[in-house]
């Protein structure tokens, strides 16, 4: 009996022990927090400012109506990619074809007149003064033909003198008559009212040509190279003279507008590097450069910013005009330095430290660092290439804590 209870106390005392050891490793292994962790190593580093900017063309314009009209064709569509010359848009062309006629008969009408007036008249009515001149020249011919035989006859006592006087009187009407109609081919036309012929044509020609341009202005062509990146029209609309009928630009390498705050404009000069990304295409970058420093600063919402102009290349036309960009303009860089990320420095101006994982244990050192971007940070002293640290996140980092890296 004895002997049984014995060995029952026992194995509730080796029940009790293992027990003991489970609860102490589980424990133990509770008191082991998981961190994210880093090795300093050689990188590049580049610190800067970080802000926005908006994306614009360099070379860009916008296409106008130059006479109003119906939509009648739209031969391209936003994002097109376009040649100088191209048909972008036709326009109803009926009153304009019919002010061009108009046009023309009012020319043809205009210089018909001044050809009569030049000419002296209507064919049948030169012909008629040259028939006239005819006439008269052989009447004074034949006048003064008669007035020589009178005088000779006269003299013969073989007429009266009466008769010569009559024959003289005839000679002198015929040359009155004959000078009034010479006068008359010699001056056929009145030079005021040519110089008012002549204006008249003057004037109907250049509405001619301004018809001639209203209907050409009906097809509307691409004045260059590009893209149409905004079309505000559709088929149908009606436009007014001065529409804005599509905004074509170069988009191979543009400009982007950089909202650069008052205290970080001091850093920045022309031809620093410049970092562009954009939300819609995650993990890519264009790269640019700092191009016109502003002029002034000025309110924008709550921000008193300059505006920085920065040249960006864009060569597979990616980036479009109005699109709203992070923008880093690089103000100092470094190639092949000690780093770590940014996240693993701790403290300020005053003194920074990081956190060290040794044999599983968390110890605390100072640092002395160099540039600090967002994301990076440049290690001058504390630290030797390969040393491992943690990074701050959800769980508080303290000396001597026991950590598991990266959750191993």
């Amino acid at each position: 009996m004895t002997s049984r209870t014995g060995r029952a106390v026992w194995i509730t005392i080796a029940g009790v022990g293992v027990l003991v050891g489970v609860v102490a490793f589980r424990s133990n292994q509770r008191s082991i927090q998981t961190v994210r962790t880093a090795k300093v190593e050689r990188q590049d580093i580049h610190a800067g400012v970080v802000t926005n900017g908006k994306a614009e063309p360099i070379l860009y314009r916008e296409v106008r109506a130059e006479v109003e009209g119906e939509v009648t064709s739209l031969l391209v569509r936003e994002g097109d990619q376009i040649r100088q010359g191209q048909k972008l848009v036709e326009l109803n062309q009926t009153q304009l074809q019919s002010e061009l006629e108009q046009a023309r008969a009012e020319l043809a009408d205009a210089e018909q007149a001044l050809h009569l007036l030049r000419q002296g008249g209507t064919t049948a009515q030169v012909n008629e003064l040259k028939s006239q001149l005819e006439n008269a020249r052989r009447e004074r011919d034949q006048a003064a033909k008669l007035a020589v035989e009178n005088e000779r006859l006269v003299e013969k006592g073989a007429v009266a003198r009466v008769e010569l006087e009559q024959s003289r009187a005839r000679l002198a009407k015929a040359e009155s008559d004959l000078s009034v109609l010479e006068q008359k081919w010699e001056h056929r036309y009145d030079s005021e009212e040519l110089k008012r012929s002549d204006a008249r044509v003057g004037a109907a020609k250049a509405a001619l040509a301004l018809a001639e341009s209203h209907r050409s202005a009906t097809t509307v062509v691409a004045p260059f190279d590009g893209v149409a990146y905004s079309i505000p029209i559709r088929n149908h609309d009606h436009v007014n003279r001065g529409d804005v009928l599509a905004r074509v630009g170069e988009l191979g390498r543009i400009r982007v507008r950089v909202f650069v705050d008052e205290p970080d404009l001091g850093r920045v000069a022309a031809g620093q590097p410049v970092l562009i990304t954009w939300d819609g295409l995650p993990g890519r970058q264009w790269q640019g450069v700092v191009e016109r420093l502003p002029a002034e600063v000025k309110e924008l919402g709550s921000r008193t910013v300059g505006e920085v102009h920065c040249t960006v290349e864009n060569p597979s036309g990616e980036l479009l005009p109005n699109m709203n960009l992070n923008v880093e303009i690089v103000t100092e860089s470094k190639k092949g330095v000690l780093g770590l990320p940014r996240e693993a420095v701790i403290g300020d101006d005053s003194a920074r430290f990081v956190y060290l994982v040794r044999d599983g244990t968390l110890s605390r050192q100072t640092v002395k660092t160099g540039i600090l971007s967002p994301t990076r940070a440049e290690i001058l002293e504390g630290l030797q290439e390969g040393d491992e640290a943690a990074l701050t996140g959800d769980v508080a980092l303290q000396e001597g804590m026991r950590v598991r890296a990266n959750g191993q």
